[in-house]
């Protein structure tokens, strides 16, 4: 191979020396600003400006070097905008090959002598390969980072309460893995946003515009005020849920641009990072609608919860009702457990409505069941069975164990203080389950019980 080097490249071990950086390059724009600076040296001076070729086959000004200068005195190249400009341009253009077609091109006015000619095409094949491979390495490890995200997604589902939350914990990665600078997700007519986005008003004008004219498009790029924007659909078995959107920050040479118009052609997605958004956005969708599922099940479970205590409990008095009572009775006795049943009636709490009103009454109600709860065991419970009568069932206790049970809560009651004048009294009646008993048979008896302690006296415990 031969050719006349210029003097910043003094030597072919300087030039291998440049091969071998391109070799090393870390990032693309390490790769163009090396390929540049050496082209730059090698023509002598000249301008170097790189085009990146687009899906839709119109072209982009990516870089130049140096920035400054050329955009100064080489306005021309920034107008560019597909192949037949370029060629129209009298610049000696080189192809960077990319995957499966040329990525794009780099080139720079006729140097003064054409000696480094062959040069110039072996750093341009070089960096072709370097470029191919970093993308591809790039790529693989976005795809593997994003595979990882979207199985973090799915376990968070129950742990992350709202839109909101998934946003906080995932945006950042998210917006890593897609090199973006923003992310905005629509849902049932919300916005929610995490890092840099258009406004909200921007956004809701892109957003109805998408619902109206792309109704059938899984994914579309955003214009005009929300340019650089990447938007797919959420939707679950064909129902449209709402858009995810994705943005980055527009690159540096268009924004030096004084001719804005320039932009409105600009792309800034591969068509590998739409499909990737498409998966996440269908994860997204997924992700949602199982966290309402979710959140539904919580409050359905809630509701049945405080259904369930409505039909078990008491309004008044929070203890249970006559209708669960009998369950509980009737389920102990098909079980065949021990169990004993008293029975107290509020002695003269007529007399106590007719005095001090039935807003007094209800008080006394309240107390009395809370008093009696506090001397019950955890495993004896109380029930209402209307008016001023309650029904205690207490398991495995014995006769006697009964009565001391039931002498004590006389006493309890007897020594209260409640907020009437005087004390208040119960009358019991206790009774023990007996082989073949029926729940009718167990409350006549208790009845019959507090009937008598009231004949006797009241504030006294029979049993029958």
């Amino acid at each position: 191979m031969s050719g006349t080097l210029s003097p910043s490249v003094q030597n072919l071990d300087n030039l291998c020396h440049k091969l071998a950086l391109l070799c090393g390059s870390k990032t693309p724009l390490e790769l163009f600003e090396l390929l540049a600076k050496t082209l730059h040296a090698l023509t002598q001076g000249q301008p170097v400006v790189l085009y990146r070729r687009l899906s839709t086959g119109n072209l982009r000004l990516a870089y130049c070097y140096p920035l400054e200068s050329t955009l100064a005195s080489h306005h021309a190249l920034l107008a560019i905008h597909c192949y037949d400009d370029l060629a129209a341009s009298e610049l000696q253009l080189y192809e960077l090959k990319g995957e499966h077609e040329v990525w794009g091109y780099i080139g720079h006015p006729p140097a003064a002598y054409a000696g480094p000619g062959k040069w110039i095409q072996l750093l341009i094949d070089i960096a072709s390969q370097r470029l191919r491979l970093l993308k591809a390495e790039r790529m693989a490890t976005r795809q593997l980072g994003l595979k990882s995200r979207r199985r973090l997604l799915s376990r968070d589902i129950k742990r992350l309460a709202s839109i909101d939350d998934i946003l906080q914990h995932h945006g950042a990665s998210w917006c890593d893995i897609f090199q973006a600078e923003g992310i905005a997700l629509a849902y049932q007519g919300d916005l929610h946003c995490f890092g840099e986005c258009p406004s909200r008003h921007q956004l809701f004008h892109q957003l109805q515009q998408l619902n109206q004219y792309n109704a059938q498009d899984e994914i579309a790029e955003l214009n005009g005020s929300c340019q650089s924007g990447l938007a797919a659909r959420l939707s679950v078995a064909n129902a449209s849920l709402g858009w995810l959107v994705l943005f980055r920050q527009q690159p540096l040479l268009p924004a030096l641009v004084a001719d804005t118009t320039l932009q409105d052609v600009l792309s800034y997605w591969l068509p590998q990072e739409a499909s990737m958004m498409i998966e996440l956005a269908d994860d997204l969708a997924v992700a949602i609608t199982a966290q309402e599922v979710v959140h539904l099940n919580r409050q359905l479970t809630k509701t049945n919860q405080r259904l369930e205590g409505l039909a078990h409990t008491d309004p008044l008095t929070k203890c249970w009702n006559r209708y669960y009572t009998e369950l509980v009775i009737e389920d102990l006795i098909h079980s065949s457990v021990s169990f004993a049943m008293l029975m107290f009636d509020i002695d003269d709490f007529k007399n106590i409505n007719d005095t001090y009103g039935h807003a007094t009454g209800d008080d006394i109600l309240r107390d009395i069941a809370k008093l009696v709860q506090e001397t019950l065991r955890d495993d004896d419970h109380l029930g209402r069975w209307g008016g001023e009568e309650f029904v205690i069932i207490s398991k495995g206790l014995d006769q006697d164990a009964s009565l001391k049970l039931a002498n004590r809560l006389c006493r309890n009651v007897e020594q209260y203080t409640f907020n009437i004048a005087g004390p208040l009294t119960v009358s019991i009646g206790l009774t023990l389950f007996q082989p073949g008993d029926r729940p009718r048979q167990l409350f006549e008896r208790a009845d019959q019980g507090m009937y008598l302690a009231k004949m006797a006296g009241k504030n006294q415990v029979f049993v029958c």
